[in-house]
């Protein structure tokens, strides 16, 4: 196949994801708030592309829910709320504690057969809140394979953005308690992984992932 007519077929899906990032970078920033209206040959114009990527976009932020599609309304940014994104983390620590779980139960059978291969984890940057969606997601596809990779990118890349100093402080939420406790528990995970005992990464991810949960609920309006 001529590498021109790769390119062509390639073109398309890169800028449909290039602007699915941006379109989901706006959003979650609160730079293209809930209601604002997104016009498909505006958005088209400005970025110098043709209708179809941001077509495609726009649809993958209304599976998503931060695009509301009507009919006499046009396309909207949805009415979304850090509920949504309380959400997201609950679903990715559910999918965590199930795999490490899965992890641990095909070990322990498997021990007298034959060594575990160690895992390579993807590095760190200091940020425990970071770092735990970075292992997060790395488990997640490791156990669950396709599926993961759609968790990963339809659930942890918005709460990544949404991790943002700026974007938690507009959503009225602070980090600083109990971000000792996370550290310690992301260093206790780590290390088990590190040392493959998975019964122990089980226990902290579970902790933390919690954790997590806790601290997106410190923001005002989100008690039950």
């Amino acid at each position: 196949m001529p590498m021109g007519s790769l390119e062509e077929q390639l073109r398309p899906q890169l800028l449909s994801g290039l602007a699915y990032e941006r379109l989901l970078e706006e959003i979650i920033s609160g730079r293209l708030p809930p209601g604002h209206r997104l016009r498909l040959d505006l958005l088209a114009h400005s970025w110098s592309v043709s209708r179809t990527p941001v077509r495609e976009a726009l649809q993958r932020l209304a599976d998503l829910r931060l695009v509301h599609v009507s009919p006499n309304a046009g396309t909207r940014v949805a009415e979304w709320t850090i509920h949504d994104m309380i959400e997201r983390a609950e679903i990715i620590g559910r999918l965590l504690t199930i795999g490490t779980l899965d992890t641990v139960t095909r070990r322990s059978a498997d021990a007298a057969a034959a060594p575990a291969i160690p895992l390579t984890l993807p590095p760190m940057s200091g940020c425990e809140l970071t770092d735990y969606l970075d292992v997060a997601g790395f488990l997640i596809e490791r156990e669950f394979d396709r599926l993961g990779e759609r968790v990963v990118r339809d659930y942890a890349e918005p709460l990544r953005l949404f991790l943002a100093a700026e974007t938690m402080h507009r959503h009225g939420v602070d980090l600083e308690p109990g971000r000792e406790r996370r550290r310690a528990l992301l260093g206790t995970a780590l290390g088990s992984i590190r040392r493959d005992d998975p019964a122990a990464a089980h226990r902290a991810l579970s902790a933390l992932s919690a954790a997590v949960v806790e601290a997106l609920e410190s923001a005002p309006g989100t008690s039950a």
